[in-house]
């Protein structure tokens, strides 16, 4: 008889602990679930932002071979040198009208 009860006991306990476990699975896989599903669709934004990237960088180093490729010809070393001999001396000269300015008002002031 004990041990017929023991049984039964342990059978109910059983059936119980497998609603318990049941219950349990059947709100796990919704959230596991989205989860995976939320870390796939990161991957894939993230590897398209890498493939972006990489195509952004392997253009910028094309380019900037075309730049120093160009540069090696003397008529357009040339013509950038001249360029910027051009760009330096705007800046230096705004620089001394400004500060020409600043002396003609602190003589002024006085």
């Amino acid at each position: 008889m004990k041990i017929a009860g023991i049984a039964a006991i342990m059978t109910g306990i059983t059936t119980g602990a497998k609603a318990q476990e049941q219950t349990k699975e059947t709100e796990k896989p919704g959230f596991f679930k989205q989860a995976f599903l939320d870390m796939k669709e990161s991957a894939k934004r993230q590897r398209e932002i890498d493939r972006a990237n990489y195509k952004a960088q392997k253009l910028e180093t094309k380019a900037f071979y075309q730049e120093q490729k160009a540069k090696r010809n003397p008529e357009v070393r040339k013509m950038v040198q001249e360029q910027e001999y051009q760009k330096q001396m705007a800046e230096a000269k705004a620089r001394q009208e400004a500060a020409q300015k600043r002396i003609d008002e602190a003589k002024s002031n006085k």
